[in-house]
């Protein structure tokens, strides 16, 4: 009897584990019922239900793909109001579409896309991801302007919000990795996704890299102060500590004077250093070519120097093949810094027009009014004053009407890499730069005040190509829109734009660490 009753209590829990069982199958599953009854004709009909996650969820979200994984059955989303990362499971349940409704394959979505997701919050189970019909991508976008601590993004003079949550993503050596804003260097290409005036990511399409040089010697010739030139995009001054942040792509590089006349192509990869061995660097006396250098207005009583060299504006001067620095001059006009590139023509002729300063002609009309309000002032005291006066407005017009590179038939052509850090850091100076998207900002180096840098230490570290020192090191403060570098043999050499204030103060920088390359097998 004891031995029966046990046995019903065995059947009866074996049932209940069963029955367990089965619901748990039918909730992870889609899977089949079948109840089965007599019909008339003595045969079994069958009915049907099928029990699915199609189309189960609980959970709604606007994202963007940040990653997905195809073996693994994984979609990793970045929410855009919170920057916060999840990861959904994707199984043959999973519905996926285009923004025009069409079903596709988990691989086909991108880095960046802009989708609304439905999904199962406690299993993480995704449901259905759609690219977004709301969501609006610009690609190739070249020209824009970022202003980091306005959260803002000009794209054609067109403005966006770029909050902090927004995703950033570049690729480099085969990995997509998240950025901040201030790792956008000018030249970069990007595809930019935004619902409305919001920004929800940038993908950097067209990155950049690195050219660097492996010294200054060259068969016993000492080539620094020669000038590297990149597809007249990048002019720089050649140093033995030369490092230039460039877009990726090919091109054709020179590097004249100083005994050197060499031309080559090369090709710059995003996130890659390409080095130039300074033995292959071709040396040979280049040509002069006669050159005549005029200036408008011709009333403007303008001085002219050459390379640091004063020069007779509307003679002849002989200038050797290859670039050369002009600086303009003149009482009244905004003195110009510009970059002649001198080909081997027999004879050039290069005119160069100056640009009014608006500040001096105020200080000039204030002087007058001054003098003449001042009845016991003789002609003597008034004539000093106006000297006075148009000798200080002259020294403060520091302003250049831009760092432009002309050729020798006066064609102005962009260019970066157009100040000298050494000359800006020898006393307050303002000079004027142009990308290479066309943006301009002012630089006023500031005596007295400094930029330290602080971390990561043992770093080499670049100021717009210039080198500066070991980190943790310090130099002048120098306001406006840069780009530093940091770099460090055996690691990922990385880049960054920074805004640097004219406040009355130091300013201290930490930047991230570097990541170690991997090594070769």
């Amino acid at each position: 009897m004891r031995f029966a009753k046990q046995k019903g209590t065995e059947y009866r829990a074996f049932r209940r584990i069963l029955a367990a069982l089965l619901v748990a199958a039918l909730i992870v599953t889609p899977c089949r019922v079948t109840a089965a009854g007599t019909a008339a004709d003595g045969s079994l009909p069958e009915t049907e239900q099928v029990i699915s996650l199609l189309y189960k969820y609980d959970s709604t979200d606007r994202a963007v793909v940040r990653s997905v994984d195809t073996a693994a059955g994984t979609v990793t989303l970045c929410q855009h109001d919170l920057g916060r990362y999840y990861t959904l499971g994707a199984d043959n349940t999973s519905m996926v579409y285009d923004r025009h409704g069409r079903p596709i394959s988990t691989a086909l979505l991108k880095p960046g896309d802009v989708v609304d997701a439905t999904f199962l919050h406690q299993s993480k189970h995704l449901n259905s991801l759609v690219v977004s019909e709301a969501a609006w991508v610009k690609e190739d976008v070249r020209s824009y302007k970022i202003v980091p601590d306005q959260e803002l993004l000009s794209i054609d003079g067109q403005n966006f919000h770029l909050p902090n949550t927004a995703l950033l993503l570049t690729e480099e050596n085969g990995v997509t990795r998240r950025i901040i804003t201030e790792e956008l260097l000018e030249g970069d290409v990007l595809k930019v996704s935004g619902v409305d005036k919001e920004i929800y990511s940038i993908v950097v399409t067209g990155g950049h890299g690195y050219l660097r040089l492996t010294g200054t010697e060259v068969s016993g010739t000492d080539i620094e102060g020669a000038w590297l030139n990149l597809d007249n995009q990048i002019i720089q001054r050649v140093n033995d500590k030369l490092l230039v942040a460039a877009p990726e792509g090919d091109y054709t590089l020179q590097i004249i004077g100083q005994g050197a006349n060499d031309e080559r192509q090369i090709t710059i990869e995003r996130g890659k250093e390409t080095v130039i061995d300074t033995t292959t660097i071709k040396l040979e006396t280049p040509d002069e070519t006669e050159v005549t250098i005029l200036v408008e207005p011709e009333e403007a009583e303008a001085t002219l120097e050459v390379d640091g060299e004063p020069v007779k504006i509307g003679l002849p001067t002989y200038l050797t093949v290859g670039v050369h620095r002009l600086k303009i001059k003149a009482d009244g006009y905004l003195t110009q810094t510009q970059y002649l590139n001198v080909g081997s023509k027999k004879h050039a002729t290069v005119t160069l027009e100056l640009e009014e300063d608006p500040d001096y002609a105020a200080d000039a009309a204030t002087t007058a009014s001054t003098a003449s309000s001042a009845d016991t002032a003789d002609t003597a005291s008034s004539a000093d004053t106006a000297d006075t006066a148009n000798t200080a407005s002259s020294g403060a017009s520091g302003a250049t009407t831009g760092a432009t590179l002309v050729d020798a038939s006066g064609n102005s052509i962009s260019g970066t890499g157009a100040t000298d850090a050494a000359n800006a850091a020898a006393g307050t100076t303002t000079v004027s730069v142009i990308d290479v998207s066309g943006n301009e900002t002012q630089r006023t180096t500031m005596p007295g005040y400094e930029i330290r840098v602080e971390a990561p230490s043992s770093v080499e570290f670049y100021l717009d190509d210039n080198y500066m020192g070991i980190v943790p090191c310090s130099f002048v403060k120098t306001t406006g829109q840069h780009t530093v570098t940091l770099r460090r043999e055996g690691y990922e050499t990385r880049s960054y734009n920074i805004f640097i204030d004219n406040a009355q103060s130091d300013k201290n920088y930490v930047f991230p660490e570097l990541n170690r390359l991997p090594e070769e097998e």
